[in-house]
């Protein structure tokens, strides 16, 4: 029983009274136990976020697993990959040509692909955030304010995309006819524009052609984790992102510093053209052969090139995609 307990003792014919209390911590013991509290949550704090980082890129993965079935499931019903892009009129991008083979039924259904993707009649649709185009690890809740490759405001807007396709990639350290072959849109890549694309055409193998890849964060510009103070810098910053835009660039590599095209870096070092994610270490990408992998920020550019291209007879080995 916890209170005042009074005792009797007797000394001398004198009764002394001797008063118990429960014990209290000293202004000192309270200070090692929060010291203590404060050790044990900096010891647990990298380890929580190591396990959401490790929950985001599983999200990831299984997002570009889900676009790689609807890929295949595409081509097995139209004999090939869906076009990369369709132009010069209507525009479309590659994601609403997947929207019925994902999941997506109704919203296929009513997606008009005979329109340009931000015409009046897709807004309500290319509004629509749909977590199979964004990877958790960047920042949430992105809309692009739509302006045309003209520069002229469409007054639509559209849920972001972190996702793009190859339209060819810049290896300018190869000799010059390899790298123009590499540069050709029309025939580098695995996608092609306004044409279904048949799997015989690449001829490198599909699980060493790159299908799909990571390349998040707009509008914003981000230079290697870093978010830039404007947007200027950023090609098309409001024409490329909305997952239902053509969602397809050169690929790059960069300085160093990641500000200058041409250069050593491959991975996360800018997201104006090429591979970029804000998963530490490296990026995702989705092969032909419907596989993902994670490729890091030390990727070889020879490899990062050769993935690009279908049928440049690069040989690339499963050990460099690790």
């Amino acid at each position: 029983m916890i209170g005042l307990v009074i005792a009797g003792i007797q000394k001398g014919g004198v009764v002394v009274r001797r008063e118990n209390r429960p014990a209290a911590f000293t202004l000192v013991e309270l200070l090692v136990v929060i010291a203590i509290i404060g050790v044990l949550v900096a010891l647990l704090l990298p380890a929580v976020q190591a396990a959401r980082e490790s929950a985001r890129r599983s999200h990831c993965m299984n997002s570009l697993k889900q676009q790689g079935l609807a890929f295949h499931n595409y081509e097995g019903a139209h004999g090939g990959f869906p076009p990369r892009r369709h132009r010069p009129s209507p525009h479309q991008g590659w994601g609403p040509y997947l929207l019925a083979y994902m999941e997506q039924q109704p919203l296929g259904e009513q997606y008009d692909t005979e329109q340009d993707f931000y015409a009046p009649d897709n807004q309500p649709y290319i509004q629509v955030p749909l977590p199979v185009f964004v990877c958790p690890t960047a920042p949430p809740s992105r809309y692009v304010d739509i302006i045309d490759q003209d520069g002229t405001e469409t007054g639509a807007r559209g849920a972001a995309g972190d996702y793009f396709v190859p339209n060819s990639v810049d290896a300018y350290w190869w000799p010059e006819a390899q790298r123009a072959a590499a540069a050709d849109t029309a025939h580098s890549a695995a996608l092609r524009d306004n044409q279904i694309q048949p799997l015989r055409k690449i001829t490198d193998g599909l699980s060493h052609t790159l299908l799909v890849g990571e390349f998040a964060g707009r509008p914003d510009h981000w230079i290697l984790g870093e978010q830039q103070p404007t947007n200027d810098g950023l090609k098309w910053a409001n024409w490329w992102g909305p997952w239902a835009s053509y969602n397809s660039t050169i690929y790059k590599t960069f300085s160093a510093d990641g500000r200058t095209p041409g250069g050593p870096c491959t991975v996360n070092c800018n997201n104006n053209w090429g591979l970029y994610a804000f998963h530490p270490g490296g990026a995702h990408i989705l092969l032909c052969d419907g596989s993902v992998q994670m490729v890091t920020d030390t990727l070889d550019r020879d490899v990062f090139a050769g993935l690009v291209t279908k049928a440049g007879s690069e040989i690339i080995a499963d050990s460099d995609l690790h």
